[in-house]
């Protein structure tokens, strides 16, 4: 893509394109012209003031997905956004957020005309075997009590496809643009930051009341790693098996040659092939 200019993020024209029961979920909506990373302006708030309040920004210095990599974020063509959200009680198993979180990009995705996508556990969307976008979800909680959640995404809209991108980037990507074959000019990413937060918002208020259970048919019918072999890297080891879905609490399970059958919370996924 080139480097044709686009509507900048306005936050008054992302909350009045939200309708009921989201626009009063939505507590506060903050756009900054540049932020290190947007969990991390969400995080340095007071906790008092995180829950429902959403922060984007045009440019990320330091932005970072799982196990902290570096997250390409050059300005005014993506997506960099980030929710806060009080879980009032642990019963849900929290540590299913990042998989919801992408159920609710793929949800909105979907609603903007993109339909052939999938996830890859536990959070990247991924078009053709090309990332498209990735969720990062940080959490504090104490014991049983109330939890505290962030979740960025990172959405690649135009990407500008020069050496630097392909250089910082370790895999393949893509971005909306090409998938939609959509000129730059024509992608307006507020009504896009909208749709993303109404999926997001209503999920969060869903899973606080009913947990997985409303997120996992949409988890089935998108999982790109179901029933495929693969190799799983978690740190110097290697796990190699089938992958037959997800356990109750996220993990990615994985069957054995000999039919031994494991979740694992951690690790690279990756297909094999033969």
């Amino acid at each position: 893509m080139n480097g044709t200019p686009m509507p900048a993020l306005d936050a008054d024209r992302i909350r009045s394109a939200l309708q009921d029961p989201a626009e009063a979920l939505l507590r506060h909506l903050t756009v900054l012209p540049e932020t290190d990373s947007t969990n991390s302006a969400v995080n340095r708030l007071p906790a008092e003031l995180q829950h429902g309040h959403a922060i984007l920004a045009e440019r990320q210095t330091r932005g970072r997905g799982r196990r902290q990599r570096r997250w390409h974020s050059p300005p005014g063509g993506n997506l960099y956004l980030s929710l806060g959200w009080r879980f009032d009680s642990a019963t849900q198993p929290l540590a299913v957020l990042p998989l919801v979180v992408a159920v609710c990009l793929s949800r909105a995705l979907e609603a903007a005309g993109l339909d052939s996508h999938g996830i890859k556990w536990p959070n990247d969307i991924l078009v053709g075997g090309r990332k498209l976008a990735g969720v990062l979800v940080e959490l504090r909680s104490a014991g049983s009590g109330p939890a505290l959640a962030v979740a960025g995404v990172g959405l690649n809209v135009v990407m500008p496809g020069n050496e630097e991108a392909n250089e910082r980037i370790d895999q393949p990507w893509t971005d909306l643009a090409t998938e939609l074959e959509e000129k730059p000019e024509r992608l307006d990413r507020n009504p896009l930051a909208a749709t993303v937060l109404d999926r997001m918002l209503n999920g969060f208020a869903t899973f606080g009341e009913t947990g997985f259970a409303s997120f996992e048919p949409d988890w089935r019918g998108r999982d790109l790693l179901r029933g495929r072999p693969v190799q799983l890297r978690i740190g110097r080891d290697r796990v190699a098996g089938t992958a037959r879905g997800i356990s109750d609490d996220g993990g990615l399970l994985i069957e054995s040659a000999n039919g031994d059958l494991r979740a694992f919370h951690s690790g690279e996924a990756s297909v094999r092939h033969a």
